[in-house]
């Protein structure tokens, strides 16, 4: 949380210590006294007294654009740099979409909000990839005039229909006894005023229109994308912006497809043995656990591959008895299981289909307007008027499914109190191995292999809360 001051109000400070806060020496018989100078006339005791309002006002920081500057230094000298790189080279497909928390952190729902927007930010993620592996566009651009001078004018069944109405109006007042002028007054309206009203008719003199439409779609099959990091930032007002960067690579589809071919039964890599164990690589520190999203492939010090896939939900009850709020943290833990195993089903099979029609039209008219009086006279004008319309219906659908996977299991759970929101945030991690897969199938056939396993003490992992996740895969990993 920050509140920085613009720089016009810093330039305003650096003018008010330059006039008002450094004093100028006289000396007088050997003795040295400190003046502050007066302004000179009224204009600059007004310029100071402004100057001196503008930098007493803090400027809130937008958090769209701290999260922007975040995701270029990622981007400019973090693992970003190496992703773009590949990219370039044409060996992968990378990149970061964002999406907005729709509510304060003074909802009591901002942490489901917020889960939310990072779903919106991945599916953002999944749609420009789908547009990437290919799209179908279709446009148009329209442009009509249509012009005639002819001003409109009232026919004399428009003229007598109103003699009529006016007469059928006036029996009705006088058969309601004042009825109707009780109903306009209850609805603010002054009877006199009412049938004073003017007949009016319009027309169009010319209408000048440009259209631009655009139709754009795209289908595409999403196995083996995967997020790799994500961004968060924020302001002194609780407001909330995210972002995920995903990537898609031949290398790394294989992998996802090998595995389902093989029904999990994958080699260790030699080359990946030797790390640390999948508890210390996650850390047990909710701060650190609360910026995770997604799913993120590692290894175990065996050198096999592990799939880490997280989900969190918030708790929405933020009161004092003890069984509504535990009752509020079973919910929420029950959605974040949902969200964890929903992540395997969007990284192992799923496909998505995007759709959007924009358009854009721009529209001037001079219309011509006659009125005819309660004396009976008429009188025209004419009203010009410019206008813009901006339209869109845009649809991201993807759906993820997967049949029978064998190995899935839960980690750990972990409950977060956000420090400054005073929101309870729940959270669950579920993992997936060639080793639990084994093991398994050989519960379900009933048969067990006992191996003698040597534990290792873990060491206490802690993680600074930081507005970016926790690095966890390899760029060569695609």
């Amino acid at each position: 949380m920050q509140i920085l001051f613009s720089r016009s109000a810093q330039r305003c400070i650096a003018a008010l210590v330059a006039l008002l806060i450094l004093p100028t020496l006289s000396f007088a018989q050997g003795v040295t006294t400190l003046e502050a100078p007066a302004p000179a006339t009224l204009q600059e005791a007004i310029a100071i007294e402004e100057a001196v309002a503008e930098a007493a006002v803090p400027q809130v920081l937008d958090p769209k654009v701290e999260l922007n500057d975040l995701i270029s230094m990622y981007n400019d000298s973090g693992k970003g740099a190496l992703f773009l790189r590949r990219q370039n080279k044409g060996q992968l497909f990378y990149t970061v979409s964002t999406a907005r928390v729709k509510v304060a952190a003074d909802h009591p729902d901002w942490a489901n909000f917020r889960t939310m927007a990072f779903e919106e930010a991945y599916l953002k993620a999944q749609a420009e990839y789908m547009k990437y592996l290919g799209v179908t566009v279709r446009a148009q651009a329209l442009q009509s005039i249509k012009q005639d001078p002819t001003m409109p004018e009232f026919t004399r069944e428009e003229l007598g229909s109103t003699n009529k109405f006016e007469e059928i109006l006036d029996k009705a007042v006088a058969v309601m006894g004042g009825k109707l002028d009780t109903m306009l007054n209850e609805n603010g309206v002054d009877p006199e005023k009412f049938k004073a009203l003017p007949m009016e008719k319009r027309k169009d003199l010319l209408r000048s229109a440009i259209e631009k439409r655009t139709i754009t779609t795209a289908s595409a099959e999403l196995s083996g994308m995967i997020p790799v990091q994500t961004f968060e930032a924020n302001n002194s007002e609780g407001r909330h912006e995210v972002a995920v960067a995903v990537v898609a690579s031949p290398k790394f589809k294989s992998w996802v497809n090998a595995l389902i071919a093989n029904k999990g039964e994958l080699r260790p890599n030699p080359r990946k043995a030797g790390g640390e164990s999948v508890r210390n690589i996650i850390g047990s520190n909710p701060a650190a656990l609360f910026q995770q999203f997604g799913i993120r492939r590692i290894y175990n010090e065996a050198g096999y591959p592990v799939l880490i896939s997280y989900g969190q939900a918030g708790n929405a009850y933020t009161g004092t008895d003890y069984d509504e709020r535990a009752e509020g943290r079973e919910m929420a833990l029950r959605h974040a299981d949902a969200q964890a195993y929903a992540n395997f089903a969007f990284l192992f099979k799923s496909h998505g289909m995007f759709s959007q029609e924009a358009g854009r039209k721009e529209i001037e008219k001079t219309i011509g307007i006659i009125e005819q009086q309660a004396d009976g006279s008429t009188f025209s004008s004419k009203e010009r008027s410019k206008q813009f319309i901006s339209t869109l219906n845009q649809t991201i659908n993807a759906k993820g499914r997967i049949n029978n996977l064998p190995g899935v299991r839960k980690l750990t759970t972990w409950i977060y109190k956000h420090p400054e929101y005073n929101q309870e945030i729940v959270g669950v991690i579920y993992t997936w191995s060639p080793q639990s897969n084994k093991l398994a199938k050989d519960l379900k056939k009933a048969v067990i292999t006992t191996k003698k396993t040597t534990t290792r003490k873990a060491k206490k992992h802690t993680s600074s809360n930081a507005v970016m996740g926790q690095e966890m895969m390899d760029v060569d990993d695609f």
